[in-house]
């Protein structure tokens, strides 16, 4: 699967404490391996159809969702944005 990432969550990614890009990787790579490890916490996001959610910590998370490439078929996963819990949940 491919995956891209939206130009707000490249900004809030390079926002954040080296610690948390750290753990961030660690999740992506997590990611990638296997969506649906339970240390991820996948989720979806009420109220808004197609958006995922997953666990960077106990403090942060990241969104997503999935397009299809119009050329090619593949499953494209778009990372939204990164923050703590509470601001990824308002404007996902």
């Amino acid at each position: 699967m491919k995956h891209r990432r939206t130009p707000r969550f490249v900004e809030a990614f390079q926002a954040l404490p080296a610690e948390v890009k750290a753990q961030a990787r660690k999740a992506f790579l997590l990611f990638q391996e296997d969506m649906s490890h339970p240390g991820l916490s996948i989720e979806r996001i009420e109220g808004y159809p197609g958006v995922w959610s997953g666990r960077i910590s106990r403090k942060y998370r990241w969104t997503f969702h999935f397009e299809q490439d119009p050329e090619t078929g593949e499953r494209i996963c778009v990372h939204r944005v990164i923050s703590a819990h509470e601001d990824v949940y308002r404007k996902p």
